[in-house]
């Protein structure tokens, strides 16, 4: 196969899996996307935290094609090593992996500065893992290795370009992802400010980069608060900023860990007070079987009680197309939920990975078949099942997730009905530790206000 129809199949490849990457993550927000050249070669640099779906999100960000690095091992995968490799993705040989082979390495880095010598975009996680925690590892070398060693083979205009990837819920199909960008590093500049010492500027370049990526993504310096990071972004006033409705929640997951950083590192004890008082009131809401994301604590009774009402009759109203959406895809959501969660790594890091690549054949396969069954017994009754199964099963995946939450809020409607006066403590409560995080929030933005 000549180089031209490889790159043909490739491209078209390429469109594919991102369309399929668009409809699970259909909320996908980018910002500053201008600052990635379209034109010189770039090296894109981002956190790694959701298996083969970060490199098809930078692609989708870059607007361009880009060729990456993923460890080597996964090659050998059944499911995964094909779509891999059709990519055009590069093995990388880590002594983590194989102690014997990380010498292949280099000859891995070799291949990633050929790409950014012949001008395209390149894509590498110099964290070197990845990891569901939401702080930055330690930055490996090898991108700095890549881009110098790019520049000393000639390659002019060389860009690294780091990114920071969050995700709503990354293993919740319909979710949302925001998409940072940073001001990139000129590696020309870089190399005339150390004199062209490659050494120098490797190490300045790793040290950079690490800074910059650290501005975009979600990263606790501690990473044993963690834990509290969820509780925040309940109890923490809202952003108001209109042009960021996409990804709200997400802005909200990074100012809030900003902050954190920041008293952490300043006024500890303050930090350790507003968080003392938080383990104690889940402790008494654990002890009433609410959450600190109970909706029942989110708004009046009253307010409660009108959302209630408004999903009782949203269920009633969307019973049918939903019953429709469930029958017609419960064999393949079974299959695919078993099938995936078998060949899932510890944590949320291959969810959604192992769903898509699951998933897009068998419920091909499943519609060919159901639409083939219902031809021969009534054409017109299989092609409006079939027009109607892809509307029906998104109403029934919206139907069950609104159905769980209403029933959760009748049953504690029900519970705390004679309660009231638990729930008004509770709800105070909460109020009094709201304010001392808003009052936090405040002089942070004062604090660190350019």
């Amino acid at each position: 196969m000549s180089n031209q129809e490889s790159h043909e199949r490739r491209g078209l490849i390429r469109w594919a899996v991102r369309r399929f990457v668009a409809v699970y993550y259909p909320r996908i927000e980018i910002v500053d996307a201008d600052l990635i050249s379209q034109t010189q070669p770039v090296l894109l640099c981002a956190n790694h935290g959701n298996s083969l779906i970060d490199p098809v999100i930078i692609g989708i960000a870059a607007r361009r094609p880009v060729r990456f690095m993923a460890k080597a091992p996964l090659f050998d995968h059944p499911v995964l090593g094909p779509p891999m490799s059709a990519l055009g993705m590069i093995p990388a040989y880590r002594g983590s992996d194989d102690a014997k082979q990380v010498r292949r390495n280099l000859e891995s880095l070799d291949v990633g500065a050929k790409v950014l010598v012949d001008g395209h975009a390149m894509g590498i996680f110099p964290e070197g893992k990845s990891t569901d925690q939401a702080h930055l590892e330690m930055i490996r070398s090898g991108a700095a290795r890549m881009a110098i060693q790019a520049a000393e083979d000639g390659a002019k205009g060389v860009q690294v370009v780091p990114m920071g990837i969050a995700y709503e819920r990354k293993e919740q199909f319909r979710s949302s992802v925001l998409v940072r960008i940073a001001q990139p590093i000129d590696i020309d500049e870089l190399l005339q400010q150390h004199n062209g010492d490659s050494r120098r500027a490797r190490n300045a370049l790793t040290a950079e980069l690490e800074t910059r990526m650290k501005q975009v993504v979600v990263h606790l310096e501690d990473p044993a608060w963690e834990p509290w990071l969820d509780d925040l972004e309940i109890l923490v006033p809202p952003l108001t900023d209109a042009d960021r409705t996409l990804g709200r929640l997400l802005w909200q997951r990074k100012h809030i860990a900003d902050a954190m950083n920041y008293f952490l590192k300043q006024d500890r004890a303050r930090a350790e007070s507003i968080a003392s008082a938080i383990e104690e009131y889940r402790h008494q809401l654990a002890a009433t079987g609410l959450r600190i994301n109970s909706t029942i604590l989110q708004m009046s009774s009253l307010k409660a009680f009108l959302l209630l009402t408004w999903n009782l009759l949203w269920l009633v109203l969307f019973l049918l197309p939903a019953m429709f959406g469930t029958v017609y895809h419960i064999i393949p959501f079974v299959l695919v939920r078993q099938i995936a969660s078998r060949m899932d790594q510890p944590g949320r890091l291959t969810i959604s990975t192992h769903r898509l690549l699951v998933g897009v054949p068998i419920y091909l396969i499943w519609y060919a078949a159901v639409t083939l069954g219902l031809l021969f017994y009534e054409p017109r009754i299989a092609w409006a099942a079939l027009i109607a199964a892809p509307f029906t099963g998104l109403v029934a995946v919206y139907y069950w997730r609104r159905a769980r939450q209403t029933i959760v809020l009748l049953y504690h409607e029900m519970r705390l009905l004679f309660g009231l006066t638990e729930l008004k403590k509770l709800r105070q409560q909460k109020s009094e530790l709201q304010q001392r995080l808003g009052k936090l929030a405040d002089d942070y933005a004062h604090l660190t206000k350019p």
